[in-house]
């Protein structure tokens, strides 16, 4: 579902569900997901990493909130 946000609007998204890729249905649940590593692209601009420092907290079964 797209929404649209005004500029400079925080948010908070959850991601997954992480899955082991043994067996691809047991949810990982100690993922360590920098901020380096979370990527994000907005109006057909580059690439970047995101501003905020802290890195994804695990909710529950492998979904993680950024």
């Amino acid at each position: 579902m797209a929404c649209l946000l005004k500029q400079s609007t925080a948010v908070e998204i959850a991601l997954g569900p992480y899955v082991d890729n043994v067996d691809g249905f047991t949810a990982e649940t100690a993922l360590t997901i920098t901020q380096a590593e979370v990527r994000l692209k907005k109006n057909g601009g580059d690439w970047a990493q995101k501003n905020e420092a802290t890195s994804l907290v695990h909710e529950e079964n492998g979904w993680y909130r950024c």
